[in-house]
């Protein structure tokens, strides 16, 4: 086994180990979760935080916490010592400590304590003068503010910590997390052009600081832009860069319930359904609301039945009470759908509405344009099954030809029912699809 780097002036990942059980914290000892010889995956993690003068224990604390936060286990606990850790003044001056703390803090799920964290951070005289302090401290703010659907701000946050210079430990993640600000902003070719800026946009070598956080921005831009087989791609690398780093937990990134509306948009239903199963049992172990909402979504679509409409109401409601806004606006769309389809377009239309006010009110540049056109659609002709089969084959990338053998239609067919669908959704061709059609699977 290849020796895990040590960060100068912080414990081996042996040592933490002795620590944690003379430390008494839970978990610590021979029978707790931590590994010996594998080293805690955090973010942003710098080899320059030897100079911090952080206690031991609290060290010790923090990393067993986000540990378990990876494994996506005893999340109860996890929060109980994260809010131990942050309510003592004195810890709050260790930028390492905090830094820990506060990500930790976000993956419970709990973002309204995670800002005010932030706020009390940010009044803090020694978070005003070091540098290292101020570079974190924006990160974090900008990662609540984007976990919480505000594209803006954290975009303007992350672009001028970029302009100002970061340490390269620090880059890779926000970058990562400016492309993804860049998305819900509605600015995808800017989102691009900071992946380009940074020579992220092609092959990437394995060993760059947080690769997971680059491919996972990288597949949403992909499936922003409609270009769904790269984004499965990424997708399903960033779960195999996680699963190395010890990260089960989908609130670190959930990456399998984006990769399952990849996998749908390329026509791979098993492989999106498994995806979305396997996201929805990680989910529910951990317990966050925002994981949960996320992995129904993605569950709902999969199976497209009976089951769907009632799911996507549950993630609805957990969206709702994560505050996770933007995810929430997703998920109000392809209710809408869903209830479009069963002749239900007047709760539908109720839905389009509440996803429109939460995107306004959010600031989403991503999906205003294709709300507005989903409302106008409402008063006109709904797609058949037939058109909305050939236009999701379409969206996906297959020819006339090709749709025609998959359905056993005559390509003359195809065309008509491609012409209705254009003339229903009052777009000018296939390239526009996914505007309006997204990732959801047609009906079997």
């Amino acid at each position: 086994m290849t020796k895990a780097p040590q960060i100068a002036g912080i414990m081996s990942p042996s040592r933490r180990l002795t620590t944690a059980h003379r430390a008494g914290v839970p978990g610590g000892g021979a029978g707790g979760p931590l590994r010996e010889g594998s080293p805690v995956h955090i973010p942003g993690r710098s080899e320059a935080w030897g100079d911090e003068r952080v206690p031991p224990d609290e060290v010790c604390v923090s990393l067993h916490s986000l540990e378990l936060a990876n494994l996506g286990v005893r999340r109860a606990q996890v929060h109980e010592q994260i809010e131990e850790i942050l309510d003592v003044k004195e810890r709050r001056g260790h930028a390492y400590c905090m830094w820990l703390a506060v990500l930790t803090m976000i993956y419970t799920g709990d973002i309204v304590s995670a800002h005010e964290q932030c706020r009390r951070l940010a009044r803090d005289p020694r978070w005003t003068k070091g540098p290292r302090h101020q570079e974190l401290l924006t990160l974090m703010r900008a990662r609540v503010s984007l976990l919480a659907g505000d594209g803006v701000k954290a975009a303007v946050l992350l672009g001028e910590a970029l302009a100002y210079g970061l340490p390269g430990s620090l880059t890779g993640l926000a970058v990562a997390w400016l492309v993804e600000a860049r998305i819900l902003a509605g600015d995808l070719d800017q989102g691009h052009a900071v992946l380009l800026r940074h020579d992220l946009a092609g092959r990437l070598d394995p060993g760059i600081p947080d690769l997971p956080h680059i491919l996972a921005a990288r597949g949403a831009l992909h499936t922003a832009t409609g270009h769904f087989q790269h984004a499965l791609d990424d997708l399903m690398l960033c779960g195999r860069a996680l699963t190395a780093r010890g990260v089960a937990n989908p609130a670190v990134i959930p990456w399998r319930s984006r990769a399952t509306f990849a996998a749908l948009a390329t026509r791979r239903g098993d492989l999106a359904l498994a995806l979305a199963e396997d996201e929805l049992t990680a989910a529910r172990t951990w317990g966050s609301p925002r994981g949960v909402g996320l992995a129904l979504h993605a569950v709902a679509v999969a199976r497209r039945d009976d089951t769907s409409v009632p799911l996507l109401e549950e993630a609805v409601e957990l969206l709702d009470l994560a505050h996770a806004r933007a995810e929430l606006v997703h998920a109000l769309h392809d209710l809408a759908t869903l209830q479009t389809e069963g002749a239900d377009r007047s709760a539908a239309r109720g839905r389009l509405e509440e996803a429109a006010e939460v995107a306004r009110e959010s600031r989403n540049g991503l999906w205003p344009a294709r709300l507005e056109a989903a409302l106008e659609r409402q008063d006109g002709p709904t797609l058949t099954s037939q058109e909305l089969r050939i236009g999701q084959l379409a969206q996906a990338g297959y020819s006339n030809r090709q749709i025609a053998d998959t359905l056993f239609l005559a390509v003359r067919t195809v065309e008509f029912h491609l012409s209705s669908v254009y003339r229903k959704l009052r777009i000018a061709g296939r390239r526009d699809l996914h505007k309006v059609l997204g990732s959801m699977s047609p009906p079997q």
